[in-house]
């Protein structure tokens, strides 16, 4: 299942990637969670869940909570394939201080957080620059607010500390 066949209070996390996957990366990954998603349950019930990797950087599973809400263990479980995966990769996806800014359409670059306020000095980031917000809490938010303009996200906090 895609994460487009849920609906739009679906809840979302999404995962970056502190480096460009490969494709044999992704497919490996896919492969991973083709296995966990389908099994992945909550007390005993099913989750009703999907992900995608995005932009060979992004790892994004939603789950519709409507149908069973996802509990503190099933979270800790995705947690646990997630910090596997990227032992296994050599990757860091929980690496908060990694932010991506799309200067060219389809172009992601990766930028650290001091990275990204010397650039925004330099004026060569600003509020109208596109941004990936991984803080969007459901389908509907990543579908609308996920890939925004810095003025949209909470991006917005690092332009006053400089």
């Amino acid at each position: 299942m895609q994460i487009s066949a849920l609906p739009d209070h679906s809840r979302v996390w999404i995962f970056q990637s502190d480096r460009i996957l490969t494709a044999q990366e992704e497919k490996f990954i896919q492969d991973e969670l083709n296995q966990f998603i389908p099994h992945w349950a909550a007390h005993g019930q099913d989750l009703y869940g999907a992900f995608e990797v995005r932009s060979n950087l992004f790892i994004v599973i939603a789950v519709d909570e409507h149908k069973a809400p996802a509990s503190g263990c099933s979270i800790d479980a995705l947690t646990r394939v997630i910090k596997d995966l990227g032992a296994r990769l050599k990757v860091d996806f929980f690496n908060r201080l990694c932010l991506t800014v799309e200067r060219e359409p389809g172009h992601i670059d990766l930028i650290s957080m001091e990275g990204f306020k010397r650039e925004i000095i330099d004026g060569k980031i600003n509020m109208d620059t596109i941004v990936f917000n991984n803080l969007v809490a459901n389908k509907g938010e990543l579908d609308e607010k996920w890939r925004t303009e810095a003025k949209n996200s909470w991006h917005t906090n690092l332009f006053s500390l400089v």
